[in-house]
């Protein structure tokens, strides 16, 4: 933890920590544990310190039914951003890292 964020009132951390809390909401990244690219983006999370919700397509066959139908490919990792009635799919470790990291930069103080 940085010393600014340590020195900042914690109501406004809190708040801050809702927000962040609101724009991860409904995010689910689908994945396999084995799969590299998979573990990138969770190394990643966990640095950013973002928990989402995870499906591991060998573990759910309806979820990876849901992926390559919505989805259009049954390609990990995958992360599903809802948006209105259908939602976006981002596939690509390093197009998810990078809008986890944007989220929580728009998020920083």
């Amino acid at each position: 933890m940085s010393e600014e964020s340590e020195s900042q009132d914690p109501s406004e951390q809190r708040r801050l920590q809702r927000k962040l809390d609101q724009a991860l909401e409904g995010l689910v990244l689908y994945e396999r544990k084995w799969c590299p690219f998979c573990m990138r983006v969770n190394l990643s999370m966990r640095s950013l310190g973002i928990d989402l919700e995870r499906v591991d397509i060998g573990e759910d066959p309806e979820a990876a039914k849901r992926l390559e139908q919505e989805g259009g490919k049954r390609m990990v990792p995958c992360l599903f951003i809802p948006d209105g009635e259908s939602g976006q799919w981002l596939y690509e470790s390093a197009d998810i890292v990078d809008y986890l990291r944007a989220l929580v930069e728009e998020m920083a103080p």
